[in-house]
């Protein structure tokens, strides 16, 4: 009878916590999978920055962040930031860097100054906010077209990538593993679910849908919001890192980085279905997708030294 009482009391638990996030007892950061020197040439066009990226955004032209700089390419032409770049989005007109604490907008345009150390940043594509993350604080703030803030929302973990439509706000968090989705219009929590083993980063992937990259695991993983539900899981061989969605064409595009691959998946059907792949530059640690064109940004590193490349690749 003892042994039935302590098996229901497990049992018990187990449906309580099921799909909640808890902090991992191996809650150490996913790495990039490291890879050797390309076989291949990479697709498309590559052009070299002095620093090593590690982030990068597409419009009209391409722009790169670093550790320590940001580049407007393809002059590689650097400009002058507040503190270390930390994220990087293409806006209309230019681009949105977070970079200590501020957002500054390029080329030329105004810094916007952070309570506080800023992290990742989205600015959904239908609507006119920016959101920021403030990791050490735990908040995620959302700001005007002019830069001033509109709501603070307490995520209640350390927020390390963020997603957005111009409805909801995704919130990945490493240290948990976890995604949380909050209410764009009035900071509410929503839901929120465990995100695999290693979850790194996050796109808003249409139709209410948000894509999470598990770099620990090498999964692709699809939720479904309202309610949030893990609705594909995907298995993606190869250093899986990061990941940006083309709207126009219905394919999330991500990293391998020990392939040196970027690699397309059709998110239309009951399951992830691979539409494209391509070679790419050495440790592909960031992509993005021009929404006009279709063309793709990636970013990795250079044959030598401290030396990045950044590549572009037509739709």
């Amino acid at each position: 009878m003892r042994r039935l009482l302590f098996l229901a009391g497990v049992l018990a638990l187990t449906a309580c916590d099921a799909g909640a996030p808890v902090s991992h007892p191996d809650a150490t950061m996913p790495t990039p999978t490291w890879a050797p020197a390309p076989s291949v040439a990479p697709a498309g066009t590559t052009t070299p920055v002095p620093e090593r990226p590690t982030g990068v955004a597409i419009g009209p032209q391409i722009a790169a962040i670093s550790e320590k700089s940001a580049f407007v390419l393809p002059e590689a032409t650097r400009s002058a930031t507040a503190g270390p770049p930390r994220s990087i989005v293409a806006v209309a007109g230019g681009f949105r860097v977070v970079a200590g604490s501020a957002v500054q907008n390029l080329p030329g345009g105004p810094a916007w100054t952070l309570p506080a150390e800023g992290g990742a940043i989205a600015v959904p594509r239908d609507a006119d906010w920016t959101a920021v993350a403030l990791p050490a604080r735990g908040d995620v703030i959302i700001l005007s077209p002019t830069g001033a803030t509109l709501r603070t929302i307490h995520t209640g973990g350390r927020p390390s990538a963020l997603a957005a439509d111009k409805s909801r706000i995704a919130v990945v968090d490493a240290s948990e593993s976890s995604i949380t989705v909050f209410d764009a219009a009035t900071g509410a929590r929503q839901e929120a679910l465990r995100a695999g083993d290693g979850a790194v980063t996050v796109a808003a992937a249409g139709g209410g849908r948000f894509a999470v990259i598990d770099a620990r695991d090498g999964e692709l993983l699809v939720f479904d919001t309202g309610p949030l539900i893990l609705r594909q899981r995907h298995p993606v061989p190869g250093g899986a890192w990061a990941a940006a969605y083309d709207a126009g064409r219905g394919v999330l595009w991500v990293t391998l980085t020990q392939r040196n691959e970027v690699v397309g998946f059709d998110l239309g059907g009951g399951a992830p279905r691979e539409a494209g792949r391509h070679p790419t530059v050495q440790l592909p640690l960031a992509v993005a997708v021009d929404p006009a064109t279709g063309a793709l940004a990636v970013a990795g590193s250079g044959g030598t030294g401290l030396q990045g490349l950044v590549q572009r690749i037509a739709a």
